[in-house]
């Protein structure tokens, strides 16, 4: 691509062609058009950590820890509050019952996106697992009310735990 060319920001559009395209196959359930898509993303514009973090996030869907992971600490190293790569270490953490590490993931996934619910909700159950039922209430009725206020019928999950970590304190 010509000095012109990238002056006028056309990798980036080029880029973001890709990147948009990657999302749609992934709504469309086709998790192989996307991740190719989104690696053609990479390709036109590999500093962006958007991403990087978006193809560990479909990698991990796809049941590839070691790619997912890759792609996740290349989002971080790019930009170290990239929302998605920390949720999504925090996921793997979680699975693998890390707690101090899922817990340090999430909580800078909450820095990057405080209101997103899904994050308060494993914070939650992270504080719940390392025995810290009064902080877990707290984190669990962030979530439900994030939770409510989108009409999302995961409020009332939210509900039974906050019920049960009370009777645990």
């Amino acid at each position: 691509m010509g000095i012109l060319a990238r002056r006028l920001g056309l990798s980036r559009y080029q880029a973001d062609e890709r990147y948009h395209a990657a999302l749609r196959a992934y709504r469309e359930r086709n998790l192989k058009t996307a991740k190719a898509e989104v690696k053609l993303a990479i390709e036109r514009l590999p500093t962006r950590a958007e991403y990087h973090a978006t193809l560990g996030y479909f990698l991990l869907e796809d049941k590839d820890a070691l790619g997912a992971m890759e792609a996740f600490a290349r989002a971080l190293e790019l930009h170290p509050y990239e929302m998605l790569a920390n949720y999504g270490q925090g996921m793997m953490a979680y699975r693998d019952k890390d707690w101090e590490r899922a817990a340090a993931c999430f909580t800078n996934a909450l820095a990057a996106q405080p209101e997103r619910a899904e994050t308060q909700y494993y914070l939650a159950m992270v504080n719940h697992r390392l025995g810290h039922n009064s902080e877990a209430v707290k984190w669990m009725t962030s979530a439900a009310a994030a939770f409510a206020e989108s009409e999302d019928q995961r409020e009332g999950h939210c509900q039974a735990w906050i019920k049960e970590f009370l009777r645990l304190i």
